[in-house]
């Protein structure tokens, strides 16, 4: 979030991914989406011309947490530092910035080698990072324990809220288009960008005027049908093919009768028992902007945002919603 361009992007987009490691696209049974890109990527492990070839999965979260969020512009070390978060078991938007936050937090001098056990963390530096990732695991010291436990958790001991990249108390996946984005992450119910697809709303925005008003109500009636789906064991990337009047035929075949309005109904009352069950665990607290000063300085879609008005949109976003 110190820049809202990248000037690596060309280097790991996803045409280069495709051209020179995508082997396969793979499916979950009877899917026809093939969402899961697999990567090859060979490497040598012997002077004695000895290599290995991995088998990577990867979309574009991954390319963001571990690439541009990182200044990782070579598209090997991205895959280099998927394979390394997906054999560690780790979260890997989480995991990206958090290194983007100790990165930074080095940076500023707010911390020194002392915290990071001699490890002097850039921008772009892949194998600084993949030591870091293999640290956070083992947890050897206070710093990395605290990068375990998140960017919101390790902040606040430590400082740095500011530039600490979170909505809702979770690390941000890799969108940074307007209000909705904002509003979806910071009031939805699962914190999921997939899930709310307050990005989307932005992207409907830049195509066709939406007011600030219209955004909140396609964040709340999208996320109200993203219920449903979840219900109904539907992989959200298959979400355009299952219409309300699909999924009233697909119920009605195995004599279930539900009208539109009755599955729209439906949705909402998922969402308020969600929200019911996150406030009593004390999972959730909602929140409207954090205190980074790049979510309102950097350019996005429609321009800057805001912190009066998206204050005032998420506010009234939680009132229609009820919570």
């Amino acid at each position: 979030m110190q820049e809202a361009s990248f000037e690596g992007a060309e280097t790991i987009s996803g045409e280069i991914f495709a051209d020179k490691y995508l082997i396969r696209r793979v499916s979950c049974a009877g899917c026809p989406i093939g969402c899961v890109h697999i990567a090859m990527l060979k490497r040598q492990f012997s002077k004695a011309h000895e290599y290995e070839t991995l088998n990577i999965s990867y979309d574009f979260e991954l390319i963001y947490a571990l690439g541009s969020n990182l200044g990782v512009a070579d598209p090997e070390a991205v895959l280099e530092l998927i394979d390394a978060c997906e054999k560690a078991g780790v979260d890997i938007i989480s995991m990206g910035v958090v290194l983007a936050w100790a990165t930074e937090m080095q940076q500023r001098g707010k911390i020194s080698t002392e915290e990071t056990m001699g490890l002097k963390l850039s921008w772009g530096d892949k194998a600084a990072y993949l030591r870091a990732i293999e640290l956070v695991v083992q947890a050897p010291n206070e710093f990395y324990k605290a990068l375990g436990k998140g960017v919101d958790y390790a902040s606040k001991k430590y400082g740095g809220e500011d530039f600490a990249i979170r909505l809702g108390g979770l690390e941000i996946p890799g969108y940074h288009t307007g209000l909705g984005n904002v509003l979806g992450l910071s009031v939805g119910a699962r914190h999921s960008h997939l899930d709310n697809a307050g990005y989307a709303a932005d992207q409907a925005a830049f195509n066709r005027p939406l007011s600030d008003e219209q955004i909140v109500e396609y964040v709340i009636d999208e996320e109200d049908r993203r219920n449903i789906l979840n219900c109904m064991v539907s992989c959200l990337f298959a979400r355009n093919v299952y219409t309300y009047e699909n999924i009233i035929l697909a119920l009605k075949s195995i004599g279930i009768e539900r009208t539109e309005e009755e599955l729209k109904e439906l949705g909402k009352d998922i969402f308020r028992k969600k929200i019911r069950t996150e406030k009593r665990n004390s999972v959730l607290s909602l929140k409207t902007l954090p205190s980074r000063k790049g979510f309102l300085k950097q350019p996005l879609l429609q321009g800057s945002l805001k912190k009066k008005e998206s204050e005032k949109r998420s506010k009234c976003t939680e009132k229609k919603r009820g919570v």
